[in-house]
């Protein structure tokens, strides 16, 4: 992962040379608050300067005057349930380059050309955009999380609209990504999931966040073809004790 990881810090530093540089992450999940991580780690890491800013229109009067670069955080977002994501593109890129950083994309959709988006699978998500650049999800940047071994099963599914809603819930299930928002610190989050020897889940960032445990997973199916063209592409053949399960029989 680390070739795209470099990839992905030469195409960012090459557009942040022109102007002044945000942040922007979606609303969302304790789940997206782990991919937050994971940008602002990259984005330090790799000398990047930035602002970060909310969705708080007064926050942007300044920007919109100025112009720059908006890196809009990676998401699942780009679906059917959700139209944020697309929404503030089309606005910011009339007066900012804007990057859009790993996302599932389960539609095609059009950007001027100062826009540039990366994939996070090589599957349906480059289908619909075929001229995303590929790199893997945000959180994998996060890299090894060294927590104590423990013991146990732990189910984490979820229960909103990207449910497939084919599974009786175990009466032990957390749906853990809704507990925190985007915003939300992750020391909590981790060390939920690293009290089990064994995750199941069909959210995606649970069981990105027990690869990096070193945990065995297994992943199920969301709605949409998010989890299997995630683990296809950037689980597989880097987590040996993953396993996704077509089936949502646990």
């Amino acid at each position: 992962m680390q070739h795209e990881f470099l990839i992905l810090e030469e195409k960012v530093k090459e557009i942040c040379k022109k102007g002044p540089v945000y942040y922007y992450v979606f609303h969302g999940n304790w789940g997206d608050a782990f991919i937050r991580a994971g940008t602002l780690k990259f984005l330090n890491d790799n000398g990047i300067h930035y602002k970060e800013l909310s969705s708080n229109k007064k926050e942007w009067i300044i920007p919109f005057m100025r112009g720059g670069t908006v890196i809009f955080q990676g998401s699942g977002a780009w679906c059917k349930f959700y139209s944020e994501p697309y929404n503030n593109v089309k606005k910011f890129q009339r007066r900012f380059n804007v990057i859009i950083l790993p996302a599932t994309f389960e539609n095609s959709y059009s950007f001027n050309n100062n826009v540039t988006y990366f994939c996070r699978d090589k599957h349906e998500s480059q289908q619909n955009m075929p001229n995303a650049k590929f790199c893997p999800d945000m959180a994998f940047y996060l890299g090894k999380l060294d927590y104590p071994k423990s013991s146990g099963t732990g189910y984490f599914f979820r229960t909103d609209v990207e449910s497939a809603k084919k599974v009786d819930l175990p009466p032990t299930n957390r749906d853990i990504s809704a507990e925190g928002d985007h915003f939300a610190d992750i020391a909590p989050f981790i060390e939920a999931i690293s009290k089990f020897e064994i995750i199941h889940t069909d959210r995606l960032h649970v069981s990105i966040a027990a690869c990096l445990l070193g945990r065995e997973v297994h992943l199920y199916p969301n709605s949409y073809f998010k989890n299997k063209a995630v683990f296809e592409t950037s689980i597989k053949d880097y987590f040996p004790n993953v396993y996704f399960h077509e089936s949502l029989e646990i």
